[in-house]
């Protein structure tokens, strides 16, 4: 390994819950999870945070459910250790890739796939809250960089004629 690119990984703080939802890795057994048993927080910066409702955050899997009102949206950038797929229960979400400029509208629904190490944003363009079901397998966080610091590519149209 590259001891200088390894000093300049900047690991997260994570909450002591992560990984430990809804028990220990090492304490596992199946359980029903209750309103009561879940985390509820926030994610983003800035004056557009979202919801975020934790079911199940484990060494294996991690399940939660967001949503996001008309005009906010995720940020910074987000990235996971594994894939993570969305389904859409309501609302209209536009996801966009700022490495490769691509953009994806989920619609109530909707299923969505997210490879693990794929930058991503959510945005809401529409007029009503959207509402998120998140699964990530194995692995929502892991030792990489979640800090975003490249330019994000954003593309346009070109103009009609």
């Amino acid at each position: 390994m590259n001891e200088d690119k390894d000093k300049n990984i900047k690991k997260a703080k994570v909450p002591e819950w992560m990984g430990n939802l809804p028990f220990p890795p090492d304490k596992k057994r199946p359980k029903v999870i209750r309103k009561e048993d879940v985390v509820n927080t926030v994610y983003g910066k800035g004056d557009k945070p979202i919801k975020v409702t934790i079911v199940a955050d484990t060494n294996r899997l991690y399940f939660s459910d967001y949503s996001i009102k008309p005009g906010g949206w995720f940020e910074p950038p987000d990235i996971h250790a594994g894939d993570e797929v969305y389904y859409c229960l309501e609302g209209e979400a536009t996801m966009f890739d700022p490495v490769n400029g691509d953009t994806f509208v989920l619609k109530e629904g909707d299923g969505f796939l997210i490879p693990k190490g794929t930058w991503h944003v959510g945005y809401n363009f529409g007029d009503k809250p959207f509402r998120l079901l998140t699964i990530i397998a194995p692995k929502a966080w892991a030792d990489l960089n979640v800090n975003f610091e490249g330019k994000q590519a954003f593309y346009k149209a070109e103009p009609d004629n």
